[in-house]
């Protein structure tokens, strides 16, 4: 009888000791970064033939759109895949028309190449500390006309996986923190002249409704450049 709490207590280590360790997840940080370009001249209106400046010239230090610090990235760190969408608005109700294949391309530094009826690609180059491009947009068409940059990194699947070029320090409770990418957005001219009234006069605004996702009001308000070509 004297060896049953022996046997009992091995018993119970034993079986302590086959059972697996809590795993322990990490906490995720979702990381998105903001491109700065400007469209010059910042004018409402514009004449068929005048000359639209696309320009980049920034560092590699990229802006993290949800926590304002910046991060250095490289292409070989994250592949930014850009886009310019060119369209002709024509009015409340009607739906916005692709004309990329109107306007004449001068590519001074970088390249813009034409894809198809809508947009292009934008790329820029990068000299091992600034990305960089001066892109002539010249229209040959009259008519209200947006232009509009979007960006996918890492791919079309990348989204919500890990970055491994982005390292952080254990949190307060001392769990391990992993970089998410989250998506990216291009802000032109800081968002500002934009003339985006000119935009919500010629095509419904969705960024101006409640509850519309935040990726598509930077996409109106800073991401879209509205001018009136005559």
């Amino acid at each position: 009888m004297k060896k049953m709490p022996l046997l009992f207590g091995l018993a119970l280590l034993f079986l302590l000791s086959g059972c697996p360790a809590k795993e322990e997840f990490p906490v995720i940080i979702p990381v998105g970064f903001v491109l700065p370009v400007t469209i010059t001249p910042t004018s409402r209106t514009t004449q068929v033939g005048d000359t639209l400046w696309l320009e980049a010239d920034y560092s590699d230090s990229l802006v993290e759109k949800n926590s304002g610090r910046r991060y250095r990235v490289r292409p070989q760190d994250l592949a930014f895949t850009s886009y310019v969408n060119y369209k002709h608005l024509l009015g409340q109700g009607q739906e916005p028309v692709g004309v990329a294949r109107s306007f004449r391309i001068v590519e001074q530094l970088g390249r813009a190449p034409i894809g198809g009826s809508t947009s292009g690609l934008f790329v820029p180059v990068y000299d091992g500390r600034r990305y960089r491009a001066r892109i002539g947009l010249i229209p040959t068409r009259r008519g209200v006309t947006a232009i509009s940059m979007s960006v996918t990194a890492g791919g079309w699947r990348a989204h919500g996986q890990f970055l491994p070029f982005l390292t952080f320090s254990p949190d307060a409770q001392g769990r391990e923190q992993k970089a998410v990418l989250d998506e990216s957005h291009f802000v032109i001219n800081d968002g500002q002249a934009n003339n985006f009234s000119l935009f919500a006069q010629h095509v419904r605004a969705f960024s101006l409704e409640p509850g519309t996702p935040m990726l598509q009001v930077l996409y109106e308000q800073k991401g879209t450049f509205t001018v009136d070509v005559r």
